[in-house]
């Protein structure tokens, strides 16, 4: 600061040129023109040439008039005082009217901004302003509009009947956010809002107005659209078979559609929103605390499955989906959700599970029937399901004797037994009922199910008699026999376990027919096979007796005509030597005859089988095949170190025999090749031929069938087994394997 007056001293500046502060050496830099050169002081406002600082000019000026530098500028002005006083004036005045214009610009340029439409009026009603965003929402141009009635331009009804701008002249106040359509100049309507405000001059007369409104068509739509959607939930709300609804933390129903009052139990609405209460619902109370714990824990709870209990006190089943949410409104803690009531969906998942349980008994029936169970074990197995299914602890199966015009208990699961397969007592409720089921032979028309009846009873070891309930069981119109149960105390039977008890029976009848069936067979297989065994060692039997006639009595018999020939040779050639030729014929024939018997004795019972055993009897019979026939046999006996049991030796003779016979008959096989393995516990036999083959499907037909149902008999009666596969072209095979018994390996 102290050096300024040096700077400003050593400034060479003329007094014509100075400015104020330089002229009076003023050191008040706060002011408006301090540093400033070439400046019109009397010109800015709020100098500080005086204590008092204004903004007004003309107050300044008079100040100014008494300044030393503005009389010594004003003096030095050619055109004199007056003429440099009155041009200081048009300059206040032009600067003054660039600054009001600049601002209604800028108030002009404001109004054009923003986005509500904007018009003002002058007294007689005609607008006078229009700014872009009316220009958009009405389709008139500004130039079009001002000069017009505002009626003109907005085309409302309300402009006659309830003017805004009259409203507001009337209650002596603005009049904001009213609603009302205007039309806009292509003739659509548009909704506006509209705040009005009235100008007035000091004394209170009207000298215009002012106008805002807005386009509120996109609120519009969002409101329609938010009445739709709030009419479309409430029909959701409302028209919902599940309940829906909102509750306090507490508990306390805020809201509820139709569908929970009816699933609660209420005669309506008002009365569940009294009375009701959440917690009141829940039929264990834990129930509700583990809800509560698993809400508060994710927020949300979904299928959650409960008993309730109805405002009757009956209970229900339902699956519960919920959330918590704060209400915007008031920052409460409130839950909303869906309860669907699956009490019926239950009883049918009930209902399913004993339809499959009743499925699995009949499939195991059907399984135990394809194991070739025992009638006894069929039954216990399935009385014991059947028990199990009706959940019931005690009953048994009885079956009708009808030769001995009883009642046999067959299978039972806690009932008191002496013994089974023993008559019981039993005494029908209904004595024409046992006579009709015991001493008649009725047969009954198809039904699903055939009506319950009662039986008493008691066997020896069990003074006190048990009452049963009792179950036809019923085979192709015949009754077989019934259930039994003893019935918890309370417990009856549904119609659906009456019908699948009806099913079980008609189908466990058959299975027990078919049981009794299969038995019969199977007895009658084993009775066959004894018939055959016998029927094989009885033809064994006779081929040795007539292969020993045969040996014995015909060869004697051929060796004594042999002898007499011989004699008569003698006595008859030296009277007629013209006969040796024919006595030597004879002769021939007499070998020739032998050697067939012998042949046919051979073939009958081979002496050597009985003698030496399997293995060089074959051997011996394949090398007259080989002979013979030209046939190129491979035999081989494996893992023999003894003699095998002779019944086995004559099975497996017979079944080489049967073999060699088929190959040399119906295949024109070139090679024949048969094994015979010892390996332990089994005999293998084995014969292949590379000849025609043959087709197994068409087996029964071909000639060489009845040959080998023998030999599969055979082996079946040892207690072995029998194989052949053969294909067109491909030769045939033969595998028969036969257990060695204790005495045969013994041997």
């Amino acid at each position: 600061m102290s050096s300024l007056p040096k700077k400003q001293s050593n400034k060479k500046v003329s007094h014509d040129k100075k400015a104020c502060w330089q002229y009076f050496n003023c050191f008040k830099v706060l002011c408006q023109v301090h540093g400033k050169e070439n400046v019109d002081c009397w010109l800015i406002p709020k100098t500080h040439c005086s204590n008092f600082i204004s903004d007004d000019f003309f107050q300044k000026l008079s100040n100014c008039l008494t300044c030393k530098f503005f009389k010594k500028r004003g003096e030095s002005n050619p055109k004199g005082w007056n003429e440099f006083l009155a041009d200081q004036l048009r300059k206040y005045n032009q600067k003054t009217i660039e600054q009001i214009y600049r601002k209604e610009e800028s108030f002009v340029e404001i109004l054009n901004r923003i986005p509500d439409g904007l018009f003002t009026i002058d007294k007689d009603w005609r607008i006078t302003y229009f700014n872009p965003a009316a220009e958009k929402i009405t389709g008139f141009t500004a130039g079009d509009a001002v000069g017009m009635y505002c009626k003109d331009v907005f085309k409302s009804s309300i402009c006659e009947a309830d003017c805004a701008l009259r409203r507001a002249i009337s209650e002596g106040g603005d009049v904001h956010n009213r609603e009302y359509e205007i039309t806009d100049i292509d003739g659509r309507k548009v909704p506006i809002m509209c705040s009005t405000s009235v100008f007035r001059d000091p004394s209170g007369r009207m000298t215009g107005g002012l106008e805002i409104f807005k386009d509120v068509s996109d609120v519009k739509k969002l409101q329609e659209e938010v009445a739709k959607r709030e009419k479309k939930y409430r029909r959701i709300f409302e028209g919902s078979h599940d309940m829906i609804y909102t509750s306090t933390l507490e508990g306390d129903f805020l809201d509820i559609n139709q569908a929970g009052v009816d699933m609660i139990g209420y005669l309506n609405k008002k009365d569940l929103l009294k009375a009701g209460s959440a917690k009141s619902l829940y039929k264990n109370p834990q129930d509700r605390e583990k809800f509560i714990n698993l809400i508060n824990l994710d927020g949300f709870v979904k299928d959650f499955e409960v008993d309730f209990a109805r405002h009757d006190g009956t209970p229900i089943h339902v699956l519960v989906s919920s959330s918590r949410y704060e209400n915007s409104e008031t920052g409460v803690i409130e839950y909303e959700g869906i309860i669907k009531d699956i009490s019926r969906r239950k009883k049918a998942e009930k209902l399913i599970r004993s339809r499959n349980r009743e499925l699995s008994i009949l499939n195991s029936i059907a399984v135990a029937l394809n194991f070739s169970m025992g009638l006894k074990h069929l039954l216990k197995v399935t009385l014991e399901r059947v028990l199990r299914v009706l959940t019931i602890q005690q009953g048994g199966i009885f079956l009708f004797d009808r030769k001995e015009h009883s009642i046999v208990l067959q299978a039972s699961v806690d009932l008191p037994v002496e013994s089974l397969e023993q008559t019981c007592e039993i005494v029908f409720k209904d004595v024409l009922l046992q006579e009709y089921l015991l001493y008649k032979d009725i047969e009954l028309s198809p039904e699903a199910s055939f009506p319950s009846f009662k039986v008493r009873y008691r066997t020896g070891g069990c003074p006190l008699p048990v009452w049963l309930s009792c179950h036809l069981i019923i085979s192709k119109g015949k009754t077989v026999g019934f259930f039994g149960f003893v019935m918890p105390q309370n417990k009856v039977f549904d119609h659906h376990e009456i019908h699948f008890l009806g099913s079980l029976g008609n189908f466990i009848g058959g299975a027990i027919e078919n049981t009794r069936l299969m038995e019969t067979i199977k007895q009658n297989r084993v009775e066959l096979r004894q018939l055959t065994g016998k029927l094989f060692q009885s033809q064994e039997e006779e081929r040795m007796r007539i292969a020993r006639e045969l040996h014995d009595e015909a060869g004697q018999s051929l060796t004594a005509v042999k002898l007499e020939l011989d004699g008569l040779e003698q006595k008859v050639l030296h009277c007629n030597p013209d006969l040796k030729g024919e006595f030597k014929q004879i002769r021939k024939m007499l070998v020739r005859t032998s050697s067939e018997i012998r042949n046919l004795s051979y073939n009958l019972h081979p002496t050597l089988l009985s003698d030496l055993g399997l293995e060089p009897a074959l051997n011996l019979y394949y090398k007259e095949i080989m002979r013979h026939s030209g046939l190129d046999v491979s035999f081989q006996m494996i893992g023999f170190d003894k003699r095998l049991d002779g019944n086995l030796e004559t099975a497996l003779y017979r079944f080489s025999q049967e073999a060699t016979t088929n190959t040399l008959k119906h295949s024109g096989a070139e090679t024949f090749m048969l094994k015979i393995i010892k390996s332990y516990p089994k005999v293998i036999f084995m014969a292949e031929d590379d000849g025609v083959g043959f087709d197994e499907e068409n087996l029964v037909n071909d000639q060489r069938s009845l040959g080998l149902v023998g030999m599969r008999e055979r082996a079946l009666l040892l207690g072995g087994s029998f194989q052949i596969k053969g294909r067109p072209g491909q030769g045939a095979r033969i595998r028969i394997e036969i257990n060695l018994t204790d005495e045969k390996r013994d041997d």
